[in-house]
């Protein structure tokens, strides 16, 4: 909704707050932005700060900072059993009673036709 388009605007003066607000929620959803309001340590406002406009600037450094964010963040990934065992021991299930060892029987006979 544009301020021109808002029934308070014609000859009534300035818009009331609600309205302002409103109008640029809609111009921000228009556009395919969602603000977001986040509480961080004190030291770290100017990092989100700059975190948060590079991410909006459509640049080649603002993909490259996409990128580093979502790998940073990613979950990690086992490569190896070894991997596995200590990922999933760190994970919530950590003390439960599970048996991560691999079943060393012969394999059984299996009926293919």
């Amino acid at each position: 909704m544009s301020r021109k388009s808002h029934p308070a605007s014609k000859n009534h003066g300035p818009l009331p707050a609600a309205a302002r607000i409103a109008d640029h929620r809609a111009r921000l959803a228009s556009s395919g932005r969602k603000r977001v309001e986040v509480v961080v340590p004190e030291g770290d406002v100017g990092l989100i700060r700059e975190l948060a406009e590079r991410l909006r600037a459509a640049t080649s450094d603002s993909a490259a900072v996409r990128v580093a964010v979502v790998s940073a963040l990613a979950p990690p990934v086992a490569r190896t059993g070894r991997e596995l065992v200590a990922l999933l021991r760190a994970a919530p299930l950590d003390g439960a009673a599970l048996d991560f060892e691999r079943d060393r029987s012969l394999p059984r006979a299996a009926d293919l036709g």
